[in-house]
């Protein structure tokens, strides 16, 4: 990763630096419309994107739920106000723009159907706290799902440590997708 890059691990990527997340090519790594099939999501779903930065994939997962609703959360404005003005570009409004923090999410108990998050658990201040705090916004048999690429990425967290962690904070692994560049876990809320 280059030195222009890199920030510190716990820590948000800076709003700043987030322009470099909209390169199509990153589509080649991970594609919205792959994400959207991992995610098996329903018309009438309620979605929480978690660190969305300026709305990669919010805009799919957003089609994805015609008559549903996509929540994103970043504890950055400047992130929020990117990710709206770049769907309220493409003319989506199903979508909830929430600042706040991983560790205290503004959301109800069991609000959502589905809580994921692209490379950014590790930019969280404390993994078990925002595991927690999904597995309480997440309804019963909820999933979440996490992808970490292993290239680029210097807070990736491998999928060993994240499997455990997601054990220890009530979650069930269900089902793992794995690419030469990336991996994705995905997870039942179960107690």
């Amino acid at each position: 990763m280059t030195k222009a890059l890199k920030h510190e691990r716990g820590t948000p990527m800076p709003y700043t630096r987030a322009s470099h997340l909209l390169n199509p090519v990153r589509g080649l790594l991970l594609s919205p419309g792959c994400l959207v099939s991992r995610l098996g999501l329903k018309p009438d779903f309620t979605v929480l994107e978690l660190g969305p930065g300026p709305g990669y994939f919010s805009p799919a997962i957003a089609r994805a739920l015609p008559t549903g609703k996509l929540v994103l959360v970043d504890c950055q404005r400047e992130m929020l106000d990117m990710a709206k003005s770049r769907l309220d570009g493409k003319g989506i409004e199903n979508v909830e723009y929430r600042l706040g923090d991983a560790i205290a999410l503004p959301a109800e108990t069991g609000s959502f159907d589905v809580v994921f998050m692209v490379s950014v658990l590790g930019e969280v201040s404390d993994c078990k706290a925002c595991l927690r705090e999904i597995h309480r916004a997440l309804r019963p048999n909820g999933l979440l799902s996490v992808t970490e690429y292993g290239i680029g990425d210097p807070h990736v967290i491998p999928v060993r440590e994240l499997q455990s962690l997601g054990e220890a904070e009530g979650f069930e692994l269900q089902e793992r997708h794995r690419r030469l560049f990336h991996y994705t876990l995905g997870f039942r809320k179960v107690t």
